[in-house]
């Protein structure tokens, strides 16, 4: 399945070190922050992520949530979204309008 997982750190600005540190923080659960298609390699956009993985969304859900908790430490400073090959999505703290 792949997955792209878009982190955002509540009050942070996406050129901070505090992005810095959940770059290395989401590399160590196991998610890039490039795309690759037909071969070619893409960047992604700030605070987005990918993953190839037969983990559940849930699962992965959960690895992005223990990095931005690495980096942010309570539950309530950060957003989580997930998406993937099939539907629905999953998330984290996402504000309700």
């Amino acid at each position: 399945m792949n997955y792209t997982v878009r982190v955002e750190l509540h009050g942070v600005k996406h050129d901070s070190e505090k992005y810095s540190e959940l770059h290395d923080e989401m590399e160590k659960q196991g998610f890039s922050r490039r795309l690759i298609i037909n071969g070619v390699s893409y960047r992604l956009p700030a605070a987005e992520y990918s993953r190839v993985s037969s983990d559940t969304k849930e699962q992965i859900l959960g690895k992005a949530k223990t990095a931005a908790r690495a980096v942010m430490g309570s539950d309530s400073k950060y957003s989580v979204l997930v998406t993937g090959d099939d539907n629905p999505r999953a998330h984290h703290n996402l504000e309700k309008i």
